[in-house]
Order: C-alpha cells, then structure tokens, then sequence
C-alpha cells in the first residue's frame, strides 16, 4: 500500500506541475469534488522528498480522485480503468479491514466483559474473607479476655481450688 501512496503523490505532483496549478486552486478542485484536505496536509504532500513521507489514504485519496477526474484525460483509458479498478480495491480492502476492526471491538468488549465479572467475582471474595478474618480477630479477643478473667479470679483466689460440691466434709 505504500508503493501505492508514494505513486498516487508522485502521480498527483506531476498533473500540479502539467498544469501550472497551485494548492489552492488544488483545494478548489477537491472541494468541488466533495472532498476536503486540510491546508497542512496539502502543503505537506506537495513538499519535496513527501513521496518518502507516510500518509493516511484517506488524505491522499481525495486529492487523486479529484485531480484524476479533472484530468484523467491526460492518461490513456487503460490507466483510468485500472486506477478506478485499483480505487475500488482499495474501498473494498478498507471495508474489509472495517468489519475486522468491528470484530475485535466486539471480541474486546467480550473480553473486558468476562474480566470485569472476574474482578467483581475476587472482590467479593476478597471482602467476604475479609469478613471473615474479622469474626476470627474477635472471637480470638473474646476467648483471650475471658482467659484473662479465668487467670484473674485464679489470682484472687490465691491459687486456692473453690470447693467442690461433691467434696465438702461435714465437720
């Protein structure tokens, strides 16, 4: 596609320098054609050495059209048709490329999909353990001061066994 471009450039520079044109009457021609470039891309392609720049199809594709319509007389009916013919390709190729852009995009979203009812899946088993370390945390608080009470009511009774009831003697 590159070849391409740099011959459509090439192609477009020698039909301004045929004819004498500057870009603006350029520009005319493309907008009369419904097209439009903006000035900076005109003046950009239209620079020497731009044949060795990349640019977007779509900002060369109206200059050609334009310009190969306006002009076309100037290359034999062959050229013409395969032009046209390698134009239409070239829109069919785009529109290929389309669907498969569309095609990801779904695949993508499907994806982001499953990933995001992942995260929301770990997060709530996150907070569920979360939870969870929470209720150990007081239960292991609980059981530590009622240790706490046990040795204390130990301690205050000098380490002295209360009574048992089934061990008290009657004197």
């Amino acid at each position: 596609m590159e070849r391409t471009l740099r011959q459509r450039i090439k192609t477009i520079k020698e039909i301004k320098n045929q004819h004498g044109m500057s870009i603006p009457q350029i520009q005319d021609i493309v907008a009369d054609h419904g097209g439009y470039v903006s000035p900076r891309t005109m003046y950009d392609i239209f620079a020497d050495g731009s044949e060795e720049k990349n640019f977007h199809y779509q900002s060369i594709a109206p200059i050609y059209e334009a310009l190969i319509d306006v002009y076309g007389d100037d290359y034999t009916s062959d050229d013409v048709i395969a032009l046209k013919q390698m134009l239409k390709e070239r829109n069919r190729q785009i529109d290929d490329l389309l669907v498969q852009l569309e095609s990801k995009q779904e695949e993508f979203e499907k994806r982001l999909s499953i990933y995001d009812e992942r995260r929301k899946a770990y997060e709530r088993s996150i907070s569920l353990l979360e939870k969870q370390l929470d209720q150990l945390d007081r239960l292991l608080f609980d059981r530590d001061r009622m240790l706490q009470q046990l040795l204390d009511a130990y301690l205050q009774c000098d380490g002295a066994m209360p009574p048992m009831a089934g061990n008290q003697t009657n004197a």
